[in-house]
């Protein structure tokens, strides 16, 4: 890395990395304290990043479906975060936009609070599309060694064949 000499106060000359980002770019992500497996009386669900987007993502297994959000923190509101479920079929991908064809319906609302103490937790709330009212606060606990499990990157292979992928490097 290549140094840039920069004289002081003092007028003594310090050495700098050229290239050394400031220090206000390092922002911490207050999600990743939702990242990881939880459990409760009612079952399991997992929050983590997105491997295709990036984004805080929710799931929880509905017997051969499983339910899906995309997290957003609430505005104005410290650890909360806010997202709409889906309901997705065994082996079906979440939603990433048009491309992807029509988007899935909407089955309702979720609420995620990340309590802060000596053990990690959370808190949901899901609020059903056809019901005005919140559900009772749902308690989890984070599984010993969750943290350690990836969000599994969903199959997109039959999206764009290999085959079509070919014929468009090709024209």
């Amino acid at each position: 890395m290549t140094k840039r000499v920069m004289p002081n106060s003092a007028g003594d000359k310090e050495l700098r990395a050229v290239q050394q980002l400031p220090k206000t770019l390092a922002v911490d992500n207050p999600g990743e304290g939702l990242h990881g497996c939880w459990k409760s009386e009612k079952g399991q669900v997992t929050i983590g990043k997105d491997p295709v987007t990036a984004r805080l993502s929710y799931t929880e297994p509905v017997g051969e479906e499983r339910v899906h959000g995309w997290l957003d923190p609430v505005a104005g509101e410290e650890s909360l975060w806010h997202g709409t479920l889906v309901l997705l079929k065994a082996g079906e991908g979440p939603w990433y936009g048009p491309s992807f064809g029509p988007p899935p319906e909407v089955v309702g609302d979720i609420k995620v609070r990340l309590l802060k103490g000596d053990k990690p937790g959370i808190e949901t709330q899901i609020r059903m599309q056809d019901e005005e009212d919140w559900s009772e606060l749902t308690k989890f606990e984070q599984e010993v060694g969750a943290e350690e499990k990836p969000m599994p990157t969903p199959d997109l292979s039959n999206l764009l064949p290999m085959e079509a992928r070919s014929e468009t490097r090709d024209t």
